[in-house]
């Protein structure tokens, strides 16, 4: 680590005058086993899209309808439905983060606002205690839609992607093909997500030590890591996603109803990729819960991630045409329309890592900024070398499309 980083600060650091620092480039102070909050704000602070929209006031927390009377001491604490939280705006603070964070100021911040206004939005995860990025993330995206569907007193779904700022830049849609395998029937279901989650490729041997080591001495560039996976037989996130793209028999004890056939059915289930979000994030299962066993594990297996990544393959429209051939098939819906209308190439931007034991790790966040990595350690940000974000364990990974399409639109005012 020593050979490999440079501290942003202090007297021998070698990176030049601070004018030469990325903007926005600020540590985040821990609160107390907030490691988990930081990683994840270090990443959506630095969200392309994400980062646009705040930075061209799209959301002005001195303006938001829902603060309107938060300074009015004799304003109701309850609204008309008799929610004393009525008024938390999530987007506002993050707002307000956006502010501090690209002022120019280097100290470390300490976000305990938003802190707080997210304990009041996930009353059952306000403690001081460790929790889960991928969990606080989540929960970050919701608190923003809700908001969105409080605000305009109906319903709008995220599936379409224009509902509020974190949907139009984090929603997917997902599709879900099962096919009888007696007939050919296909039942086909759509569902909008903000992530993928992904599990690990089955042990495909050598330890996670050895992975990383091996990864760090021989990949010099893109083309030697995918030989080095393909040598070693490395559990890789394009390993991931063909996994979770691949046909799957599903069990004799999940058989469907075939409408065709009238009858229950063993059937070949396989999951595809409809729409691509702007930002696509997978989330890689490294916790393990068992019931039976009464347990849970941490799997702490190597994954190697590329820098650029290809979803062509993992579109519908890829993998119908795949299993269709030559052939004229039909498309449900519009998949290709969904699918052109986006770029299928991505780049990495950020990656949350996590070391440690399951109920005792810590969080930490690799950032590309300037096509120059830093490593976000709370308040501690440093500069590293590429080879240190390719040796990482890798937890949470956020690609932004190479190419941004945006649709003129007037929903796009309303957020």
């Amino acid at each position: 680590m020593g050979a490999n980083s440079s501290p942003l600060d202090g007297a021998n650091s070698n990176m030049g005058s601070e004018s030469e620092m990325p903007s926005g480039l600020r540590g985040l102070n821990n609160l107390g086993n907030t490691c988990f909050m930081n990683s994840v704000l270090q990443a959506l602070l630095h969200t392309p899209p994400l980062r646009n929209f705040f930075l061209s006031d799209r959301h002005n927390r001195y303006f938001c309808q829902r603060n309107v009377n938060v300074g009015n001491k004799n304003s109701n604490s309850n609204d008309g439905n008799g929610s004393k939280n009525s008024r938390i705006c999530l987007a506002c603070d993050l707002d307000a983060m956006f502010s501090a964070v690209f002022s120019g100021d280097r100290t470390p911040y300490s976000p305990a606002k938003f802190l707080f206004s997210w304990w009041q939005h996930a009353a059952n995860l306000a403690s001081y205690e460790q929790q889960d990025a991928h969990e606080f993330f989540i929960s970050i995206l919701e608190g923003i839609h809700e908001k969105v569907d409080k605000d305009r007193r109906k319903p709008y779904s995220q599936g379409n992607g224009d509902c509020c700022i974190a949907h139009r830049v984090f929603s997917g849609i997902l599709r879900s093909d099962v096919m009888c395998m007696a007939c050919g029937f296909t039942s086909t279901t759509y569902d909008p997500c903000v992530d993928i989650s992904l599990d690990l490729e089955p042990n495909l041997g050598g330890s996670a030590k050895m992975a990383a080591t091996r990864s760090n001495l021989s990949c010099n560039g893109e083309a030697d890591c995918v030989n080095s996976s393909q040598n070693h037989r490395i559990s890789s996130l394009v390993g991931c996603l063909d996994q979770f793209t691949r046909p799957e028999k599903l069990g004799s004890d999940q058989k469907f109803f075939c409408q065709q056939c009238q009858v229950r059915q063993e059937s070949l289930k396989q999951m595809s990729i409809r729409k691509l979000p702007l930002v696509s994030c997978f989330h890689i299962k490294r916790f393990e819960h068992s019931s039976v066993r009464k347990m849970s594990r941490k799997v702490d297996r190597y994954l190697q991630f590329p820098f650029s990544l290809d979803m062509a393959p993992y579109l519908s429209s890829s993998i119908l045409r795949s299993r269709f051939g030559n052939r004229i098939f039909p498309f449900d819906g519009d998949e290709q329309d969904a699918c052109n209308e986006s770029s299928s190439e991505f780049e990495l931007f950020a990656v949350i890592t996590h070391k440690g034991k399951l109920d005792a790790g810590h969080y930490v966040t690799y950032l590309r900024l300037s096509n120059q990595w830093y490593k976000c350690d709370d308040a501690w940000i440093t500069q590293v070398n590429e080879n240190i974000v390719r040796a990482a364990q890798g937890y949470m990974m956020f690609y932004v499309q190479k190419m941004l399409y945006y649709k003129a639109s007037e929903k796009q005012s309303a957020s």
